[in-house]
């Protein structure tokens, strides 16, 4: 899997907070339909939550799987609203993802970089997390995005 920039018309996959359409739409700045998510599985990695936050990461792990979400004709200026969200803790990378009924497609997905968090034992579910802690992730979501923007959507 290589690190590439994506641009117009590009899939990515969502294993996280981005499953959900509230915090989606408020990262990419406009409304997102239900029937523009595909569930898919991302082969080779696990799904874990994190010390440092509320929200998840994926880590490779040859015999694991994750279940998530993708979104097909991410624009430029979409993505690098996606990469802004993300941060600097995360490379953009293409790999492939399963979808029901049809073969493996690319995707472009944010893995962790090396070492820029600590993983738990514990899995991490969208349910729980909505129901727990989506109320102050939206609240304090919009600050963020607003300062990462004005410093001109970089992912330092």
């Amino acid at each position: 899997m290589a690190s590439s920039t994506a641009g117009e018309g590009m899939r990515f996959f969502f294993y996280g907070t981005l499953m959900d359409r509230d915090v989606l739409a408020r990262v990419l700045g406009r409304p997102v339909i239900v029937a523009a998510l595909k569930p898919a599985t991302l082969r080779g990695y696990r799904r874990t939550a994190i010390r440092e936050g509320s929200y998840p990461i994926v880590l490779r792990e040859p015999a694991g799987f994750v279940d998530g979400l993708t979104l097909d004709n991410v624009s430029k200026a979409e993505s690098e609203r996606l990469a802004a969200y993300e941060g600097p803790r995360y490379s953009l990378v293409r790999t492939f993802a399963e979808f029901p009924e049809r073969r493996p497609r690319a995707v472009f997905l944010f893995e962790p970089v090396a070492g820029a968090f600590t993983p738990t034992d514990t899995d991490w579910s969208l349910a729980t997390w909505q129901a727990r802690d989506k109320e102050k992730f939206l609240a304090a979501l919009l600050p963020v995005l607003s300062s990462r923007a004005q410093r001109g959507i970089s992912r330092e």
